[in-house]
């Protein structure tokens, strides 16, 4: 009588529990390092019409006069006495002197005199005024 030797299945068995172990290491590190973006700050603002407005590429700063008076360096509130000291280090890092001021239709026209007195003094040569663009009434020279 002769006993064959057991045979050896041919078919591969790929163990995947080390593999399903790495993928939850690497999930958890995502995870954990992930930064989550912090909620900007909304600005309610109502610009000024204008039939003459233009796109432009806005500099590197832009300055918000909401109508209740607030101010914004690009998006982050500050105060007026902060601005002229912002303005300028923001001039001595960047080099650019554009800077494009946002003031609500409703604000004070003595407030954003003020603010362009402020944004020349501390430097900035071009001040844009932003605006938005209204359609020409029909008959009116373009």
């Amino acid at each position: 009588m002769q006993f064959a030797p057991p045979r050896r299945s041919n078919r591969t068995i790929i163990n995947v529990t080390s593999l399903i172990d790495v993928m939850f290491l690497m999930l958890i590190f995502v995870m954990v390092t992930s930064t989550f973006k912090e909620p900007q700050p909304a600005i309610q603002l109502d610009l000024p019409g204008s039939t003459s407005a233009r796109a432009v590429d806005e500099g590197p700063s832009v300055i918000t006069l909401t109508e209740q008076g607030a101010l914004y360096l690009d998006r982050t509130p500050i105060v007026e006495a902060e601005l002229v000291a912002a303005l300028r280090a923001r001039l001595a890092e960047s080099g650019d002197d554009r800077i494009v001021l946002r003031a609500d239709t409703n604000s004070q026209h003595g407030r954003v005199v003020h603010l362009i007195d402020l944004i020349k003094d501390s430097g900035y040569a071009r001040v844009s005024l932003s605006a938005r663009v209204e359609a020409a009434a029909p008959g009116s020279a373009p």
